[in-house]
């Protein structure tokens, strides 16, 4: 199993951005160099199935309004257990928790209730001999660096052809962890802490076999020195014992073996070095072309991890480098050969697999991209292709809009147009008045207006292009029940976390919406009447999965939930609106009559 396949359903999404948090300002669209974020109903929202872990969105938002999952709570309660816990920290943790000393670090470590402190140097090396062995395989026709997380996914999928040629070699951090798990007499956790975001999901691949039990990045261990270690004895404890220090002799980076580069020369055509997802795209491209030929590829996210949006985001990746280089230049510190340790280490399994996750993007008609560029003012032959929206042409903009990745709000040229026609009704709560138009304040969802009018646009696809299409009625099972429970403020609640559950179940172009009462409404483009039952099948599992907590007008507790689905599918028979919602209306009735909590499709 893959990188991505192994997260667990209950594991929240690793970054997300709240709509309240968002100032439209799209800086996160342009700068997402795989365009998984979208614009919806006026505020920035990460396409999770397209989404890598880069964090640029992250780092890119100047109002903190991605944000990333914290995992802290989860190494708050291994602390509180009875087991040794072991702090294994990623090399880059002098840049990475700068000004604080490694006296400090390690007495604030001790002081949140770490049993013991590792480091990722000897996995480092672990893994560079391991890609040493590997380079020098006659059998190897490609081989590209696997140890950065952010990487391995774009590759999975974006170049999912090209995933067999991914080292089948575990990153450090897992190879340091099984390092400790061999020595240490005791049986330890081990929480990793890491210069990116992507690990913190990475870690859970069942490969791993559960070497490490929580994952977090620095920017939480900052946090978590904040709000459980004394200041002040932290601070204290500035003096650093002199004590042996491993040598790295055979990695660079996140282990990489220097002699492979060592021996590279400029005109050494096959080893290539990428760094970042844009320059790793470019080189991927020329490959697939025949227009580059590497045996060896290091591709990495950053410019080493050093540079990791969870390494001292503020500073330079020069000043962390000398930050590094001073520490680690301390008077009288001792070296020791890592090669020599290795040998005497106990050996540890260092493979892995990879699998492909290839995301599927419709690719629009030209009649459709044109059709597109009319709603947007403009033609092939007027497309000013200024790339102020993220995108590079206006057509490339156009089939972003058709797959709902984009709207034209992004257009800079269409949207001066439009404030200077309207300048005179522009005021301060436009954008509020809009959105109180066009979505369900109870929910969050589109409204059953806007519901309609796109279902109406859906309809004009499917009759002008023949592409399929299908509708999906949803009802909460005994709802009454749950307000006479909760009360009102609880079923609202209630209705909210279902609709937060149907969203989140959905394809990018599928469009939820609140029908009415406890009812919902999902208009399925692009799917007939037999993948849209799946689909179907899939809303019911969600909505009554996991018991909702509702906390709301004096109510505290658990309550479950089932819902009756009908669905129905554009044809000859049934080919508008009325017809369409009639025949899933049906099917719902017939779902809720026959015993609830199940699907039901409608005949044609």
């Amino acid at each position: 199993m893959g990188v991505l396949e192994q997260i667990s359903l209950d594991v929240a999404p690793l970054i997300t951005h709240p709509k309240e948090t968002c100032n439209e300002c799209w800086g996160c669209v342009r700068a997402c160099p795989v365009r998984a974020i979208r614009v919806v109903a006026g505020h920035s929202e990460v396409v999770q199935d397209k989404c890598v872990a880069c964090g640029l969105c992250v780092t890119e938002c100047g109002r903190d309004g991605h944000v990333v999952r914290d995992d802290t709570p989860a190494v708050r309660e291994i602390l509180r257990s009875r087991r040794p816990v072991v702090a294994l920290l990623a090399s880059e943790f002098i840049a990475a928790l700068y000004p604080m000393t490694v006296s400090q670090i390690e007495r604030g470590l001790e002081m949140l209730g770490f049993a013991a402190i590792e480091t990722t140097l000897l996995g480092e090396e672990l893994v560079a001999e391991a890609y040493e062995k590997l380079h020098l395989r006659d059998d190897i026709l490609l081989s590209m660096r696997s140890t950065c997380p952010v990487a391995v996914n774009f590759v999975r999928k974006y170049f999912p052809s090209l995933v067999p040629a991914l080292a089948p070699i575990v990153p450090p951090y897992i190879a340091q962890a099984k390092l400790i798990r061999e020595v240490y007499a005791e049986d330890v956790a081990i929480v990793y802490v890491s210069p990116c975001f992507a690990r913190k999901d990475e870690f859970r691949d069942p490969q791993f076999g559960g070497a490490v039990n929580v994952a977090i990045d620095f920017t939480e261990l900052k946090r978590m020195f904040d709000e459980g270690a004394d200041t002040n004895q932290v601070h204290r404890s500035a003096v650093r014992n002199s004590r042996p220090s491993a040598l790295k002799e055979i990695s660079l980076t996140d282990g990489f073996p220097r002699q492979t580069l060592v021996k590279r020369n400029l005109t050494d055509v096959s080893v290539e070095v990428a760094r970042g997802l844009d320059e790793v795209d470019r080189l991927l491209r020329a490959l697939m072309a025949g227009e580059a030929g590497p045996s060896i590829i290091d591709m990495l996210n950053c410019e080493g991890c050093l540079d990791g949006p969870a390494v001292s985001s503020g500073l330079s990746v020069f000043a962390k480098r000398s930050i590094e280089a001073s520490a680690r230049e301390h008077p009288g510190t001792t070296h020791v050969s890592t090669r020599a340790m290795l040998g005497v280490l106990p050996s540890i399994d260092s493979i892995r697999s990879f699998n492909a996750a290839p995301v599927y993007t419709p690719t629009p008609t030209d009649a459709q991209i044109d059709e597109i560029l009319e709603s947007g003012r403009l033609t092939r032959q007027t497309a000013p292709d200024c790339g102020a929206c993220g995108w590079t042409t206006c057509v490339e903009h156009a089939a972003a809009v058709f797959n709902a990745e984009s709207s034209w709000d992004l257009c800079l040229p269409l949207q001066r147009a439009l404030f200077e026609e309207q300048a005179s009704v522009l005021d301060a709560h436009r954008d509020a008045l809009a959105e109180s138009r066009t979505l369900d304040p109870g929910t969050g969802l589109w409204n059953k207006r806007t519901f309609a009018d796109r279902l109406d646009l859906e309809l004009s696809r499917h009759l002008r292009y023949g592409s399929s299409l299908a509708v999906v009625l949803l009802d909460i099972d005994g709802f009454g029940a749950v307000n006479d429970v909760a009360g009102r403020e609880g079923g609202d609640l209630a209705l909210q976390l279902v609709a937060e559950r149907i969203s989140t179940s959905l394809r990018a172009t599928d469009f939820p919406a609140r029908w009415t009462g406890d009812q919902f409404a999902v208009i399925l483009p692009g799917i007939g009447k037999t993948a849209a039952f799946a689909a179907a099948e899939k809303l019911r599992e969600v909505v009554g999965g996991a018991a909702y907590e509702i906390v709301a007008g004096g109510y505290t507790g658990s309550v479950s939930l089932t819902a009756s689905v009908g669905v129905s599918a554009a044809s000859q028979a049934i080919a508008d609106a009325h017809s369409l919602l009639e025949a899933a209306d049906a099917a719902l009735h017939e779902a809720m009559s026959t015993g609830r909590n199940r699907v039901h499709l409608a005949p044609g």
